[in-house]
């Protein structure tokens, strides 16, 4: 019995009988000087009330008693419980088609750039670990440049959980021997710690940029950034995935994907399931988001930082019959200008001017 108390304890979480969704007609209401109804509790919360013998009861009575004795067939109850199960992990497992499941990542390009001469900046994009010694050599230039702050972009890295590499980055930042993260087994095995291998190549001011769509690897080097050297993280709370897969392959087309290790950063708290929670919370709309990323991947990220200055009306044009801001808008119809050249990285804004103000306060 204990089998099936478990699942009709996921069933009774998400099957749905379709009684109590219609209001009656008539239904009476509350007089106005009746007192207030206490608010309905959610029924997770009351599935939690009952024991072991109360799920008993509840699906013996429901097999026994429900009316259409086909939507609680032993199938129908596997199903809901899978479905039900599923749904609770959230982040922590899924179910998908072997052709979803091998679906490579949506590639996205390195990129460093110079911003206004004294703020480096580097998008990580698909990295790998071919790719350190070219992150090196960019440390090793803004560093001799003298640059003042420091901005590293992960919103394009693919949502994955490769921790080694993650372990790699940190190592450009975080002091030698530095405790990192640990991955922890939930059965009780010893943890997997990582440290900082190598002594930092850039130490100054940081600004971490990050998205809903980050997982894994990215969240590492977040949060670790934020933990380690202060970093201030800018964007949206993250996707929560800070874990160690493993996939199992069900039947011949399906793929099990199974949380089995836990990112945890020492004194930090704990990413999974909610997300990495920005320092500072940027709104940015997804799909502009991602329109900013893709034409900063091909064309660089100056274009899209500062706010362009129009020509405005004033004494002297309106003494001389003319309109700057109406020729401003001809001109750029004619060169055929995008709108979306028009397009700014919010982010990317708010973490130039949190640089910029370090840079004021350390400069009196």
């Amino acid at each position: 019995m204990s089998k099936r108390t478990s699942l009709c304890f996921l069933l009774l979480c998400s099957a749905q009988l379709g009684f109590g969704q219609q209001t009656p007609v008539n239904a009476p209401q509350p007089s106005p000087a009746s007192s207030p109804s206490p608010a309905a509790k959610p029924l997770r919360d009351l599935i939690k009330q009952l024991d072991q013998a109360g799920l008993r009861r509840v699906i013996e009575q429901l097999q026994s008693q429900y009316f259409d004795s086909s939507a609680l067939t032993n199938q129908q109850i596997d199903q809901a419980a899978v479905e039900g199960l599923l749904s609770r992990l959230g982040p922590g497992a899924s179910l998908q088609l072997k052709t979803e499941n091998n679906q490579p990542a949506q590639s996205h390009p390195y990129k460093s750039e110079l911003i206004e001469t004294h703020f480096g900046y580097v998008r990580l994009g698909s990295f790998t670990q071919g790719d350190l010694t070219k992150l090196d050599d960019t440390l090793r230039d803004f560093r001799n440049q003298g640059v003042t702050g420091l901005i590293l972009d992960l919103r394009t890295m693919p949502p994955g959980s490769d921790f080694p590499l993650a372990a790699d980055i940190l190592s450009r930042f975080v002091p030698k021997g530095k405790v990192l993260f640990d991955l922890v087994e939930p059965k009780g095995g010893a943890p997997q710690t990582y440290n900082s291998s190598a002594e930092p190549i850039f130490t100054g001011p940081l600004a971490v940029l990050v998205s809903q769509k980050n997982a894994g690897t990215a969240e590492a080097i977040a949060g670790v950034l934020r933990n380690q050297v202060h970093a201030l993280i800018f964007g949206q709370k993250t996707s929560g995935r800070a874990v160690e897969y493993e996939h199992y392959p069900i039947g011949d087309d399906l793929v099990l994907t199974v949380a089995v290790k836990e990112l945890v950063i020492p004194g930090a708290p704990i990413i999974f399931p909610n997300g990495l929670v920005s320092d500072i919370t940027v709104a940015f709309p997804e799909a502009q988001q991602d329109t900013v990323l893709a034409l900063s991947d091909q064309n660089g990220v100056s274009d899209y930082i500062f706010d362009e200055e129009r020509p405005h009306t004033n004494e002297a044009a309106l003494v001389a019959g003319k309109n700057p801001d109406l020729d401003a808008y001809e001109a750029d119809q004619a060169n055929g200008k995008s709108k979306q050249k028009r397009l700014k990285d919010l982010i990317l804004q708010r973490a130039i001017d949190f640089l910029t103000a370090i840079s004021v306060f350390r400069a009196k």
